[in-house]
């Protein structure tokens, strides 16, 4: 198997590499509507947009995915509160690439994946960003990996 485009490999674990894009964006934008404060002279705005940044940029750096082939399980952390998760390859159903629109305009992509625990299905999401392209990569990559490995058992 080649090197998959979207991750790092050590030994038998896949750690997703850093996914810039949305967090920048997000970021850059919290930072627009604190420099509009200063402009408009509103600490309210400053203050609640500054924290914003602060916590966008927090966020971006708990962000993970990781694929451990040894342990057979997928496990990440999507947002800075919400904890993180651990999932048996077994137990996955299947994967759902969801996009978000307005107005003929993506504003989300997010990539969730199905499993069963307890013997209910539930969902949890891996990855996000604003474009289907970058996300079904990840997708792939994520769906090379596992098979790969089941090839060789």
């Amino acid at each position: 198997m080649e090197q998959p485009k979207n991750f790092t490999r050590e030994g038998n674990v896949y750690k997703m590499k850093p996914q810039l894009g949305f967090n920048i964006v997000v970021i850059g934008l919290a930072l627009l509507f604190v420099a509009l404060g200063i402009y408009i002279k509103s600490p309210g705005v400053i203050w609640i947009f500054a924290a914003c940044a602060v916590i966008f940029v927090l966020s971006a750096f708990t962000k993970s995915l990781v694929i451990d082939m040894d342990k057979k399980e997928i496990s990440g952390r999507m947002a800075l509160i919400k904890s993180g998760y651990t999932i048996p390859i077994s137990a996955i159903q299947h994967f759902e690439l969801y996009s978000l629109r307005q107005n003929f305009i993506t504003t989300n992509t997010t990539l969730n994946v199905y499993y069963l625990k307890d013997g209910k299905e539930k969902s949890v999401s891996l990855v996000q960003g604003f474009t289907a392209r970058g996300i079904q990569g990840i997708l792939n990559d994520i769906e090379e990996i596992i098979a790969t490995d089941g090839s060789k058992g």
